[in-house]
């Protein structure tokens, strides 16, 4: 007879995100699509989690995509969140007790900005969240054996971390730097970091995606468009070495992307996702040979994932059910269905038919001409890789696709 004792430990996954389309002055404009790319996290996510939380304010629009999400959603305020963390904490707690490891995506897409003393800080809907309350509220206290921060904000690496001198007197530096070294992700290694900017730099909307270019290449990616290796994992480096391909023809300064993405110091090959947790999602399998910039459309007209595909590899995509989609590259698109749970429809066998794209103006015909214009694959992976002086992933693995 089994016990508890004798099964094997499981990876629980947990997502709390947090998307406000408001700013934390009356000067800054409400963005348009904050709220957009937290329901489209909320999608990728909650087939692949026991539980995802979103909070946040859907417009009208948003809503209309998204019909029904309102009412599972809650508004991102202080308290909200606070009891959020604190429920999700108690589950994560009794995971830990049954021998699992519980997993948590803390996700947060909105207005950010640097305060006077140069702490970094998001916005909620009744105010400022700092980087003190994220170490103090969210990081310290969890129970997550590991713990996937993705933030899309302005100045987003100043929420996570510090930089430059301390605005104090010199017989107080040594009490302000014990207080900031709890606040540092060295003294968490269970914590690893995906951030839309490595300085003072604004996030980037695009209408013709409705999304932020940050949140859009990161979606992309965790649907399987950077699993480089074919096993099923997206890992903090091949993230990293596929938004730098995706950038990498941006000529305006002012549009390319500088992330930091900082895996946890305790298993740097931690996977941001992995296809072998049985999530509830179809699958799209775009074999060897097919090549170029692609993109999935699903019935709504959401673009929900986006790459350049090498030729010599296969890539898989995890995507949610319910919606028809179409694969598209320029000039052409391939219709296809996911009826049910672990559907792998082979790309290979699509039938192909000729499409137009109407102009969307000059701002959106650079991202489209220039975004994704370098192909992702083994080979851009190796160099970057070894540009950087960082171990790669494994060696190439077809993943396990068997219901």
């Amino acid at each position: 007879m089994g016990s508890a004792a004798s099964a094997a430990p499981q990876r629980v996954t947990y997502a709390l995100i947090l998307a406000n389309n408001t700013g934390l002055e009356p000067k800054q404009a409400p963005l348009r699509y904050a709220d957009d790319d937290g329901a489209r996290y909320y999608e990728l996510l909650s087939p692949r989690t026991k539980e995802t939380v979103l909070l946040s304010v859907l417009d009208e629009e948003t809503q209309t995509l998204h019909p029904g999400l309102a009412a599972r959603t809650r508004p991102p305020t202080r308290p909200v969140l606070k009891e959020t963390l604190a429920r999700l904490n108690g589950l994560m707690a009794e995971d830990r007790k049954r021998g699992d490891t519980p997993v948590l995506y803390f996700v947060f897409t909105g207005h950010g900005k640097r305060g006077p003393a140069g702490e970094g800080m998001v916005s909620l809907l009744d105010g400022p969240f700092s980087r003190t309350d994220l170490y103090s509220q969210v990081i310290a206290p969890s129970s997550a054996s590991f713990i996937h921060l993705i933030v899309d904000a302005c100045d987003s690496y100043f929420f996570v971390n510090s930089r430059g001198a301390l605005p104090v007197a010199p017989a107080q530096v040594q009490a302000v730097q014990g207080l900031l070294a709890t606040r540092e992700l060295a003294r968490y290694p269970h914590v690893g970091a995906v951030l839309s900017t490595t300085r003072e730099q604004e996030s980037h909307e695009w209408s013709a995606i409705r999304s932020g270019v940050f949140s859009h290449q990161v979606l992309s990616a965790l649907a399987g468009a950077a699993d480089v290796n074919a096993d099923g994992r997206v890992e903090y480096s091949e993230l990293q070495a596929f938004i730098a391909a995706a950038n990498q023809g941006v000529d305006d300064v002012r549009g390319r992307l500088e992330v930091s993405i900082q895996p946890p110091a305790q298993d740097r090959a931690a996977p941001l996702v992995d296809l072998g947790d049985r999530a509830r999602l179809g699958f799209l399998l775009l074999p060897a040979g097919l090549e170029g910039r692609l993109w999935v459309e699903d019935s709504r007209g959401l673009r929900v994932a986006e790459f350049n595909k090498e030729r010599e590899r296969s890539v898989v995509l995890g995507l949610p059910l319910g919606y028809g989609y179409f694969l598209r590259a320029s000039g052409r698109e391939a219709a296809f269905k996911l009826a049910r749970e672990s559907t792998v429809v082979d790309a290979g066998s699509l039938s192909w038919r000729d499409n137009s794209f109407a102009s969307r103006g000059a701002v959106e015909e650079a991202f489209q001409e220039k975004l994704f214009s370098v192909p992702f694959g083994p080979r851009f992976y190796s160099g970057y890789m070894a540009s950087l002086g960082q171990a790669p992933v494994a060696p190439e693995q077809g993943p396990d696709l068997t219901p």
